[in-house]
């Protein structure tokens, strides 16, 4: 089961997106592939066992230590 570490982008790089809120406690996303994101931050895990085109693009805001993330297979600046 692959797990990835996501990437830290400035909150301003993640304005116009569809950003997935986070709670602390629990995955933004849960189910569905084998694949897991882990915050590039404090390393929570974001996504658990999704499916690669459920993380494709998305920015998840971490709900632990704040910070904005996105999946490193999909590196913009």
């Amino acid at each position: 089961m692959p797990q990835f570490d996501m990437i830290v982008i400035p909150p301003e790089a993640a304005e116009g997106h569809d950003v997935v809120e986070h709670v602390k406690g629990s995955p933004a996303r849960e189910g569905g592939g084998d694949e897991s994101y882990r915050c590039g931050g404090c390393k929570t895990k974001l996504l658990s066992n999704v499916a690669h085109h459920d993380a494709h693009g998305v920015i998840v805001h971490c709900g632990k230590c704040g910070k904005y993330n996105t999946e490193p297979h999909h590196h913009h600046h």
